[in-house]
């Protein structure tokens, strides 16, 4: 298989080598985008640009995709702290949206890698791959179990700095509330819990903004209602 790498600089480019992890593992994968002019491909044993000449604009979209990256693998892996208050125009209670990974894999793992880079209709698209440990393994089994529901949910976010990260947290929300919608009639006043991706978060550009789905399992705590005067 032929391995190409992004250029950048420091640590982030550590994350795209090829690394070999023992024969076993069983890896989790996932894909990002960036606006393919953002980025510079190159193969082994080509010329690379000095590290002086790569723009700011390019070295921000790659850490932007590398830690959204990791925030995802994260979110698969431990799971996220929720706290949603949705809005009430009739009680003047306004949406309050709290998403927290409950631990993020370390900044800068070597068990991060880049598997594939592909350039295709203006986009390049970054296939990452994440080796858990028996530890991390356990915990994936663990948010598998269907002792969780599952629900799922789009979201979207308009065009800028984080808004991928935006667009996946509009839609773990949506997935909450399509879960809800159907088991409550009654709007609560605070819902908290856990949740988990099943899979990697899903991407795409649509209409100028960013467009994300999500498939989680939660474990929500009973939901906290408001008192009838």
């Amino acid at each position: 298989m032929t391995f190409r790498r992004l250029t950048t600089r420091g640590a982030a480019a550590a994350v795209f080598l090829l690394i070999v992890f023992p024969a076993g593992a069983n890896p989790i994968r996932g894909e990002f985008w960036v606006r393919d002019d953002l980025m510079e491909i190159v193969s082994p044993g080509e010329n690379i640009r000095e590290t002086g000449n790569i723009s700011q604009r390019q070295e921000n979209a790659l850490k932007e995709l590398l830690e959204d990256a990791r925030w995802a693998f994260s979110g698969m892996i431990y799971g996220f702290s929720i706290i949603w208050i949705p809005p009430s125009k009739a009680r003047d209670i306004k949406e309050e949206l709290l998403i927290e990974p409950l631990a993020l894999i370390p900044e800068g793992d070597s068990r991060m890698r880049t598997v594939s880079l592909t350039r295709e209709n203006g986009f390049l698209y970054v296939l990452l791959e994440y080796t858990p440990d028996s530890t991390q393994e356990n915990r994936l089994e663990g948010w598998g179990g269907e002792v969780y529901p599952a629900s799922s949910g789009a979201g979207m976010a308009a065009v800028n700095y984080g808004s991928r990260r935006d667009a996946i947290k509009a839609a773990i929300k949506e997935a909450l509330r399509t879960y809800l919608r159907v088991r409550d009639f009654n709007r609560p006043r605070e819902i908290r819990g856990r949740a988990a991706f099943t899979t990697f978060p899903g991407t795409s550009l649509s209409y100028g903004s960013i467009k994300a789905s999500v498939t989680l399992r939660m474990d929500l705590e009973p939901l906290r209602a408001y008192i009838v005067d």
